[in-house]
C-alpha cells in the first residue's frame, strides 16, 4: 500500500495515466460512435411524462437492489426511453447505482437526490436545470415525507413491491445530506437503520423524489413553472456574516444549527407562557379546524433558536410567523392570522406548521375551513 508521501509523490506518474486513460476513452467513444452508436447533443429532448408513474417506478427502482439514487433516476430514464427512444434507450441506467447511501453509504447528498438532478441536467441546460434542482433541493428540506400519497399507494397495494404496506412516520429531513434524513427519521421513529420499514420509508422517497421531479419538469416544458422554495431565514441570517459582504468564507444553502450549533443573541415575539418544559414539543394549534386564526404553542428544554413557519401541502412556504429568534426554555404562543408573508388571506385547506429549535425539527397539520 502506498504511503501518502508516495502517493502525492507519484501524483504526476498518476496524473498522466489518467490523461492518456482519457485519451483512450475519447477514442473509444469515437469508434463507438463510428461503430453505429449515436450521440447526442446536450440536454436531451424532454416530453411530459405522468408524475405518478414515476413515484411508482421509482420506488419498485430503490427494491431492485439497487437503491434509491438509481431509483429516481431510472424511473424518469425510462419513461422517456420509452416515449421517445433514442439517445435515452443508450442510456444504462444503472450506473447511477454508485450514489445509494449518499455516496456508496457515505451518507452525503441523498441518493435519491443523485439520480434524479442527474436526470434534470440531463434534460434541461444549465441555468433551467439549476433553477428545477435548486426547487427539487429545498422541497426534499421542507417536506414532510414518505408523502401522504406513497403511504397511501403502500397502504392500497399500488406499489409493485408490497413488502411492508404500513403507514410510515413522516418527518421533516431539514437537510438534503443523506446522513442527517436518516438519523432524524430513525430517532423519531425509534425504528433501526437496518430494518425493512427504514428501507421502505427510503423507497416510498425515492418515489416522491421522482415524482416531483417529473411535476416540475413538466411545470418548465409548459412555461408554468415558478420557484416555491425560499431560503431558511436562519440560512439568510447567518450569511449575513458568513456570506460576501463581511466573512465570504462559506457557501451553501442548507440549515446552518444542524451542523454548527447556534452562536447568535437574539430577541422573541412570542409569548411565553410557562417557564419549564422537560421536552421539545410543537403542541396542537387551538382551534383547529380554525377560522381566521389560531395559536400555535411551542416547548423548548433549553434555550434555543426558533424559527416556526406554515406551509402548504406542496411543501411551499406560506408564512414565517417566528423568524430565526432566541428563547429561553420555556412554552411559548404565537398567533397565525391565515395570511401568507405577503398579508393575503390564504384559501381553505390543509396546511402544516414547522418548528425548528435549534437540532430539532417537528411538523403538526392544521386545517383553515372558511
Amino acid at each position: 500500500m502506498l504511503s501518502r508521501k508516495e502517493f502525492l509523490t507519484n501524483s504526476a506518474k498518476y496524473a498522466a495515466g489518467i490523461t492518456a486513460g482519457m485519451g483512450a476513452l475519447g477514442l473509444l467513444t469515437r469508434n463507438r460512435a463510428g461503430a453505429g452508436i449515436k450521440t447526442a447533443d446536450w440536454p436531451w429532448p424532454y416530453v411530459e411524462l405522468d408524475p405518478e408513474e414515476a413515484r411508482i417506478r421509482g420506488h419498485a427502482g430503490y427494491w431492485t437492489g439497487k437503491g434509491c439514487s438509481y431509483g429516481a433516476f431510472h424511473a424518469i430514464v425510462s419513461m422517456l426511453a420509452e416515449e421517445i427512444g433514442e439517445p435515452y434507450t443508450l442510456m444504462p441506467t444503472d450506473f447511477l447505482e454508485w450514489g445509494r447511501g449518499g455516496a456508496w453509504g457515505w451518507g452525503t447528498l441523498c441518493g435519491g437526490l443523485i439520480g434524479a438532478l442527474t436526470a434534470i441536467n440531463l434534460c434541461w441546460d444549465k441555468e433551467k436545470s439549476g433553477k428545477l434542482g435548486n426547487e427539487l433541493l429545498g422541497w426534499y428540506t421542507v417536506v414532510d415525507t414518505p408523502t401522504d400519497i406513497s403511504n397511501q399507494y403502500a397502504q392500497e397495494h399500488k406499489f409493485t413491491d408490497n413488502r411492508f404496506t404500513g403507514e410510515i412516520l413522516q418527518t421533516v429531513a431539514g437537510s438534503p445530506l443523506c446522513h442527517v434524513s436518516v438519523s432524524n427519521w430513525c430517532a423519531k421513529s425509534g425504528v433501526k437503520r437496518s430494518t425493512t420499514e427504514r428501507s421502505e420509508r427510503c423507497a416510498r422517497l425515492t418515489g416522491d423524489i421522482a415524482a416531483y421531479s417529473v411535476q416540475i419538469m413538466n411545470d418548465e416544458l409548459r412555461n408554468q413553472f415558478q420557484p416555491l422554495y425560499e431560503t431558511e431565514a436562519s440560512v439568510k441570517y447567518c450569511m449575513n456574516c458568513h456570506g460576501p459582504n463581511i466573512f465570504d468564507d462559506t457557501i451553501g444553502k442548507m440549515e446552518c444549527i444542524q451542523c454548527h450549533g447556534d452562536h447568535t443573541g437574539g430577541f422573541t415575539s412570542a409569548n411565553k407562557v410557562e417557564a419549564f418544559s422537560p421536552t421539545y414539543k410543537l403542541h396542537q394549534n387551538y382551534p383547529n379546524p380554525f377560522n381566521p386564526s389560531t395559536t400555535i404553542r411551542f416547548s423548548l428544554p433549553q434555550a434555543e433558536t426558533v424559527t416556526l413557519a406554515v406551509y402548504d401541502i406542496h411543501g411551499r412556504l406560506v408564512r414565517n410567523i417566528v423568524n430565526y429568534e432566541h428563547y429561553q426554555a420555556g412554552s411559548f404562543e404565537v398567533t397565525w392570522d391565515g395570511k401568507n408573508n405577503a398579508g393575503e388571506s390564504v384559501a381553505s385547506g390543509a396546511y402544516f406548521a414547522r418548528l425548528y429549535a435549534g437540532p430539532h425539527i417537528e411538523s403538526m397539520k392544521l386545517k383553515l375551513v372558511k
